[in-house]
């Protein structure tokens, strides 16, 4: 016999298995990325801007691009802590921005 907590996690899990997977929305994701667009851009070679090009970011070490003044903190989480570019890492931080 389970207790009460355990059958309700269980419930749960059930619940969420058979919730349909998120998808990417890129219509929504353009939107979104205006807000983005003051300060980057995804044009390779575009570097008039106060933030770092974006283009081929997926992959990067963090405060790595070429040409660009980072901050100390982004510098660190590159070259200190290893922090690369990926899908989960960029999700990680642009949930916190």
């Amino acid at each position: 016999m389970i207790g009460p907590a355990a059958a309700l996690a269980a419930a749960l899990l059930l619940v969420l298995a058979a919730l349909p997977a998120a998808r990417a929305d890129p219509v929504r994701g353009a939107r979104v990325f205006q807000r983005c667009y003051a300060c980057h851009s995804v044009v390779r070679g575009e570097v008039k801007l106060p933030g770092p090009n974006l283009s081929g970011v997926l992959g990067r070490r963090a405060g790595s691009l070429p040409g660009f003044r980072f901050s100390p903190a982004m510098i660190e989480a590159g070259a200190a802590r290893g922090l690369v570019w990926t899908r989960a890492t960029l999700d990680a931080f642009l949930a916190k921005a």
